[in-house]
């Protein structure tokens, strides 16, 4: 019997029901109640406790376990649970084999059962479509339940399933909407092709249904989606063009009214976890667990609130299978056992699995022969699906054949060139990083976790090396075939499964790569013929030794790795960090991992430092992070990634589309939350909401507010994630600088509160949520003396140091940005970090959880160090750099030599206030020295070269001032160390040691004339100057006319214009009257 104490840690509403006190009865007449929602996923045929490839017993895997758990929960709770499926319920085992392919039953074993335990909704996974559309079709049509998916439709636009459906519990009206992944358009395409069915996008669709349910009087809605929390896609989304299959996380965000996500397909396990005050429950895959979230409700004004929830999962191991269930699947079971017991052939020798992803072995052989043979193919290539499905001596059942090939793929055969040939074999070899020069191993582990073992093929027919100490796209050497080194337009016909010829991996490659084989046939089912044909299974009959790996370090380290990933991937479960040979923490002394980046400003590519070397950029920067993340193996270590802001704007190839590229990288590198940059407002709010809501990640401003006071809806003040059991609050701070350091006018009516009295508060707050690590994160930093590096400042270490002196109240960790430096610093106790800009560098402290000094430290990132990165991160930099490359190379002049920014007068600063008074049209030109970001190197210079130059796209705008005013508004344009603006038009005498209001000596024209008093005079500004620095002297401006001219254009075509090769005049126009002041 389930307990209450098992499942949540206290008695169940209504436990207590035999003896009529029951909960219902305390909660005030009704006012309150409590509704559970209980789920399964990805079943994948498990229906009873039994392994039908090893012919044993499997107590940990069985949906009649869960139906007894189910059972529990509803006697506990009279009409108070919903029961749910998040998908993959109908292949995945031999029994859904049987009973799709071998001895059908009039009712789908899998639907019997699941009617039996009356389940209220399942949503569409993607296997479902794997035995074609109209079996499907049967399925549903045989349901108690029903399936949903608002984001499949037909030819016609019509819903292929019902969008969502509302239930009833307890007089609460409980919608659930369902979604499922866009991969099946990849992975079934030609199933869902022959029925004219398209998979959309998850998130838009279960917004549009949410809305839906709402508007029909929705208490409580649940999203059920089979998608993983936010996990890399599998396929390319460039080069499909398809939304990513892993959104859950995003829902929270940017769905408004859900209650609950309930979500699978990943074969990951989340129990107790909330993000923008939405439940989140993924119960284990294969029928391993129920999840639970328990949702408390109160009525008011005459509808249900939800005013809490939790979330529990009950593992079904121990518990007694149900009667029922096992009855409703009984036929097949045995129908099955009879199946997987068949012998089909015999073999004398052992065929092992466990190295061949290491070494060239028959098992993948015999696959290869089979496919290559029949589809009368060059060549073939497999994957190795399982470690452990070896061919033991003596006979061969179905069971064995079944395990060697799991998969209900279907055999093709294309076209593809030498190139394409050598192009798939990189990409495979992506499931191994790189060793060093000397075969060294890397620290982190040989096997990349992110790639799974499913996905590395090797081909048959051809001879190749994989030489793991050159980097992915160099690795393939010595590739020939039938003794002839392969040239990129050579032609051969490769035979291969359905899902790898669609692009399933990431296999973007083979795209529009010419059929020339394809009847439909079923390779397993080839397999089992063959081995029938042939009686007795030789390995000398297939084995064909035409690959390897070298060093032989590398080979070790492989083959020692793999022995170990036999158990992680036992269970269905997704190969995660375990790999690593390197770990942080251990299970005494447990620790958290903060990995924080900052300032990332659009760094797609990598830049150069001073000696010419690759520096950070998108695809380095993630192999870094990920390097990282593999050192920390849970549950002795446990990782999170944050970031300090500025994240869209900086290069050209993410300015000119609006940040999206960014969004796209951002939301492939795990960060969990960050803190608002200044330059998020360089869109202006609108388009920064809209990229906020895109990513996945939580965007953090405790101490921002609107102009009533409250924080913007957009925005959030902190999260807390779950990593495994640890929970890890965040809270983050926009820098009180930012009114002035972005555009007034974008900033708008926001201002920005002093973040320390709320860090505070929401520490505290966090804590009391079961938080057992704190991370601030702000977006405002400092910098250290070089030569004296303890001596600092800057604001953001001004308000670390006051935040270290709060004792208890402080948080755990403090990440900096905005200086675009690297900075390691302790403030009493409490450890700081500032990362550098454009992923040149990431700050990592490790922080023991059961006391003791945490470790922080800078880890560069090396430019041509990406082996390990995500796997779409190289795509999505290169299409969006291609989508710019025309316009940043065209031509604007050549520059004579090269134009440094060196003192606070130079003469690239003089030439872009010429350009601007010029092309404005005005008496003067000013330009402000931040405004300035790179220098011109002498030799030709393209539009590109401008826009690091100027890359915010400023506007120019002309301001009407009288010429008795000017003294007073060109004050502003003095610091105490002397001006930090250019001008052109006008020669500039300043005095510092006058008292401020008089250091301007005297204002003339560039001929040496005093100014007009009288006179108006045109001066001509970047929008960002008017909005800012020069706010308060533009009280006194006659007029102000912000121009639609951007100062890249402007800039661009001045420098067009002028004599080439273009020479600029350092001469200063701000001129001191007092030694040392400039």
């Amino acid at each position: 019997m389930l307990t209450g104490a098992l499942l949540l840690g206290q008695p169940l509403l209504g436990a207590g029901g035999a003896t009529g006190t029951t909960s219902v009865g305390v909660l005030q007449a009704q006012a309150r109640t409590e509704v559970l929602i209980a789920a399964t996923t990805d079943v994948h045929g498990r229906l009873r406790g039994w392994d039908y490839y090893a012919n044993a017993a499997d107590p940990s895997h069985s949906l009649a376990a869960a139906a007894t758990i189910v059972d529990s929960l509803r006697r506990a709770n009279p009409d108070g649970v919903v029961l749910v499926e998040g998908g993959d319920i109908l292949q995945g085992n031999p029994l859904t084999y049987v009973a799709a392919r071998v001895r059908p039953t009039p009712v789908h074993p899998v639907i019997a059962a699941m009617n039996v335990m009356r389940y209220d909704a399942a949503v569409l996974g993607n296997h479902e479509f794997n035995y074609g559309v109209p079996q499907l079709q049967r399925a549903v049509s045989q349901a108690g339940f029903p399936f949903l998916a608002a984001n499949v439709r037909d030819a016609k636009g019509r819903l292929f399933v019902a969008p969502w459906t509302m239930v009833t519990r307890r007089g609460v009206r409980i919608a659930i909407v369902g979604g499922t992944t866009p991969g099946s358009m990849v992975w079934d395409r030609e199933h869902l092709a022959a029925a004219g069915l398209t998979v959309s996008d998850i998130v838009p669709a279960i917004k549009a249904s949410v809305a839906e349910a709402r508007r029909r009087k929705a208490d409580v809605v649940v999203a059920l989606v089979h998608s993983g929390l936010g996990e890399p896609a599998s396929y390319d989304t460039v080069a499909t063009g398809l939304p990513s299959e892993n959104v859950a996380a995003r829902l929270p965000r940017e769905v408004p009214g859900l209650d609950v996500v309930v979500f699978g397909h990943s074969h990951r396990e989340v129990v107790d976890s909330v993000i923008n005050g939405v439940r989140l429950v993924q119960p284990r895959n294969w029928a391993g667990s129920v999840g639970v979230a328990t949702l408390s409700l109160e009525k008011q004004k005459g509808r249900w609130r939800v005013t809490g929830h939790r979330g529990a999962s009950v593992r079904v191991a121990g518990h007694a299978e149900h009667p029922a269930v096992l009855a409703a699947a009984a036929t097949s079971h045995r129908n099955t056992l009879e199946w997987v017991t068949t012998p089909v052939g015999r073999t004398a020798t052992a065929w092992p699995a466990d190295s061949a992803r290491v070494v060239d072995a028959p098992i993948t052989d015999f696959v290869n022969e089979v496919m290559r043979r029949t589809a009368g193919a060059d060549l073939s290539a497999t994957a190795v699906f399982s470690l452990e499905a070896g061919l033991d001596t003596g006979a061969i059942t179905l069971a064995e054949i079944s395990r060697l090939y799991p998969y209900d793929n279907t055999l093709k055969a294309i076209t593809v060139t030498g190139a394409q040939l050598k192009a798939f074999l990189e990409h495979a070899t992506r499931y191994y990083r790189s060793v060093t020069s000397e075969g060294d191993v890397p620290t982190t582990g040989l096997v990349d976790p992110s790639v799974p073992g499913f996905n590395f093929d090797v081909v048959a027919g051809a001879t190749y090396r994989i030489d793991l100490r050159k980097p992915v796209g160099e690795r393939i050497t010595g590739l020939s075939v039938k003794g002839k080194v392969v040239q990129p337009d050579d032609r051969f016909t490769l035979a291969l499964n359905n899902y790898r010829q669609g692009g399933g991996g990431g296999y973007a490659m083979l795209a529009g790569a010419p059929v020339v084989h394809d009847k439909g046939l079923d390779i397993r089912q080839l397999l089992i013929e063959e081995v029938q044909r042939v009686g007795t299974l030789d390995p000398a009959a297939y084995a064909e030794r035409n690959w390897s790996i070298e060093p032989e370090s590398a080979r070790r380290a492989a083959m020692a790795e793999q022995r170990r990933n036999i158990a992680v991937e036992q269970g269905g479960r997704a190969l995660g960090a375990a790999a690593s040979t390197r770990s942080v923490g251990s299970a005494s002394s447990p620790v958290v991992r903060v990995i924080a980046m900052s300032d990332f400003h659009a760094a797609l590519r990598p830049s150069f430092d001073q000696s010419n070397n690759p520096v950070g950029g998108a695809v380095a920067l993630s192999a870094a992070i990920r390097r990282l993340q593999a050192e920390c193996v849970a549950p002795a270590c446990q990782h999170v990634v944050v970031d300090a802001g500025d994240m869209f704007t900086g290069t050209p190839a993410s300015d000119w589309a609006g940040g999206r590229p960014t969004v796209d990288v951002m939301n492939r590198l795990d960060v969990a939350a960050g803190a608002l940059g200044n330059h998020e407002f360089d869109f202006g709010q609108d388009t920064l909401r809209q990229r906020i809501a895109e990513l996945r990640h939580a965007v953090l401003g405790v101490n921002v507010r609107g102009p009533d006071g409250q924080r913007p809806a957009w925005l959030r003040a902190d999260t807390i994630v779950d990593r495994g059991d640890v929970k890890i609050g965040i809270v983050g701070a926009a820098g009180t600088h930012t009114p002035g350091s972005a555009s007034r006018r974008k900033v708008g009516s926001l201002s920005f509160l002093d973040p320390v009295p709320l860090f505070a508060e929401r520490t505290r707050a966090l804590r009391a949520a079961g938080a057992q690590v704190v991370v601030a994160v702000i977006h405002d930093g400092g910098r250290c003396e070089r030569d004296r590096p303890t001596v600092c400042s800057g604001s953001g270490i001004d308000i670390g140091q006051r935040l270290g002196a709060l004792g208890t109240d402080r948080p755990d960790a403090y990440v900096m940005g905005h200086a675009h430096v690297n900075l390691t610093l302790d403030f009493d106790g409490m450890p700081a970090v500032e990362p550098t800009s454009s992923g040149r560098g990431i700050a990592v402290i490790d922080i023991p959880l059961r006391g003791g000094a945490a470790r922080s430290s800078i880890v560069a990132v090396r430019g041509d160090a990406v082996d390990g990165a995500h796997p779409q991160l190289d795509s999505i930099v290169s299409v969006s750099v291609a989508r710019v490359r025309n316009q940043l190379t065209q031509p604007v002049g050549t520059v004579a030599e090269p134009l440094r920014r060196t003192g606070s007068q130079y003469a690239l600063g003089n030439l872009l206030a010429d350009a601007i008074r010029v092309m404005g049209q005005g008496d003067a030109g000013l330009w402000n020295n931040g405004g300035i970001r790179a220098d011109l190197r002498a030799g030709p210079l393209s539009f590109g070269d401008v826009h690091y130059v100027v890359p915010f796209g400023n506007l120019l705008t002309r301001v009407r001032v009288r010429g008795r005013d000017l003294p007073f508004m060109l004050e502003t344009a003095l610091n105490d160390r002397g001006p930090d603006v250019h001008i052109s038009g006008f020669l500039v005498d300043y005095d510092l040691s006058r008292a401020r209001g008089q250091r301007i000596v005297a204002v003339r024209d560039s001929a040496g004339r005093p100014v007009d008093a009288s006179r108006i005079y045109t001066l001509v500004f970047n929008d960002f100057m008017v909005e800012n620095d020069f706010r308060e002297p533009m009280a006194r401006a006659v007029s102000t006319e912000f121009t639609t001219v951007r100062d890249i254009d402007a800039f661009s075509e001045y420098l067009r214009r002028l004599p080439q090769p273009i020479r600029a005049d350092g001469t200063p126009r701000f001129r001191p009257l007092t030694s040392g002041s400039n």
